[in-house]
């Protein structure tokens, strides 16, 4: 294999945070330029369908999440059989791209036949995405994540610049215009990887057969922990939208992602407040340094109830004109407690985030992955029986009801993992 040509960790890692942050910047604007022009010109409806499809992206994700994690884990400890195992993802991440796109047609063929052009690009999409993840989980194991980063945040700009541009200069006037510029974006930057990964490392495609120990290995038992957990924490950010638009449809699937986009976005950003914290404990809990933990702990614990509860209170008090500037006065979602029941779960969700990530490297983490399914189970519940008082609101108030039996857990729990 050709000598990897880094200018060091440290310059990698700092260029991986640069691009990682990007990236979800240039998501989020996209996401609040996109939605009031969708919903302006198409209609509260295809704004429901344009998230409908995201969610149903990331839930179809939830099977190869496991893999991914085994398959790099795999690629840095086992370097003589790095070319059979990168053939298997191949294998693996085709059949299961072309699963996906199917799934994601065939739900558009029976729920959504009107939307049917905007699921067949976003189909094609999802397959191309899935085609792509060996080559970045090579990248990854040989330390290269920033340039995964890299051209995760190319795909989005150019999918934030091709959307914007349809409807800002060229007057789009049908939802699929949007992804078909999420189609386009994918493709040219597949073709980028595709060249990167033939140029700078030397794997080989051959027909192997994969050892099936080598397999199970891959499949299960490196994966099945944190595909688990990968299926409960997607299933708490995405079942609702699924749900909502099974049982009300796609209005109402809109309006929910105009009342959750802005207390969402708050929530994800202070996730990333607490996520390096994993990594540290787990080295600290290897050196048995607890006390050390702990002092760290309730430091960071203080400091990260400070930002949400900040975060919290802007939105309670701002977060009416803050929407009604973003949407319009006509598409603003007028249903009680709408702010306040946000703003509680924005803390209750940010907290949560810190004591997944003391967990999330030991074996705490099968206790966090039980109370996000009593969190789901909640949210489901309260869409069901009581969408006729709380109408969109109501998965939000299901999450809050739940946080009322949870978050002490989550906190007991990790400091029982930490005191160990």
């Amino acid at each position: 294999m050709t000598p990897i040509k880094s200018t060091g960790r440290a310059s990698n890692h700092k260029n991986y945070i640069v691009f990682s942050y990007l990236t979800v910047a240039s998501n989020i604007a996209t996401g609040f330029v996109l939605m009031p022009l969708i919903a302006n010109r198409l209609g509260v409806d295809a704004l429901g369908v344009f998230g409908l499809l995201f969610s149903l992206y990331s839930i179809v994700s939830i099977g190869v999440g496991g893999f991914c994690a085994s398959l790099v884990k795999n690629l840095i400890h086992y370097r003589y059989l790095r070319n059979r195992i990168f053939v298997f993802s191949v294998y693996m991440n085709v059949a299961y791209g072309i699963f996906g796109a199917s799934v994601i047609v065939l739900y558009g063929y029976m729920q959504k036949p009107e939307y049917m052009y905007s699921f067949y690009c976003f189909s094609i999409y999802t397959m191309i995405s899935f085609f792509m993840l060996p080559f970045y989980n090579v990248m990854i194991a040989e330390l290269r994540q920033a340039e995964v980063a890299f051209f995760r945040f190319l795909q989005q700009l150019l999918f934030s610049v091709l959307s914007i541009s349809g409807f800002l200069f060229f007057d789009a006037v049908a939802l699929y215009s949007v992804f078909f510029a999420l189609f386009l974006s994918v493709v040219v930057v597949f073709f980028v990887v595709l060249i990167y990964f033939i140029r700078q490392f030397k794997y080989t495609f051959h027909f192997y057969k994969i050892k099936r120990a080598v397999a199970h290995k891959l499949l299960v038992k490196d994966g099945s922990q944190y595909f688990l957990n990968g299926i409960s924490t997607i299933l708490l950010l995405q079942i609702d939208v699924l749900l909502i638009d099974y049982l009300y449809g796609a209005k109402s699937v809109g309006i929910y992602l105009i009342l959750w986009k802005i207390p969402n976005t708050l929530i994800m950003l202070g996730w990333r407040l607490s996520d390096p914290f994993a990594g540290i404990i787990a080295n600290k809990l290897r050196e048995k340094r607890q006390s050390e933990i702990e002092r760290d702990f309730r430091g960071l614990e203080i400091r990260i109830f400070g930002a949400a509860l900040f975060s919290a209170l802007c939105y309670l008090f701002l977060g009416p004109s803050l929407i009604e500037l973003w949407m319009g006065f006509e598409n603003r979602p007028n249903i009680e407690y709408m702010y306040g029941v946000s703003a509680l779960v924005i803390v209750f969700s940010v907290l949560q985030r810190l004591y997944l990530s003391v967990n999330y490297y030991t074996s705490g983490l099968a206790n966090v992955t039980i109370l996000q399914f009593i969190e789901i189970s909640f949210k489901c519940v309260f869409i069901i029986f009581f969408f006729d008082y709380f109408h969109e609101l109501a998965p939000v108030i299901g999450w809050l009801v739940a946080f009322l039996f949870t978050i002490l857990f989550y906190r007991k729990n990790s400091l029982v993992v930490i005191r160990k």
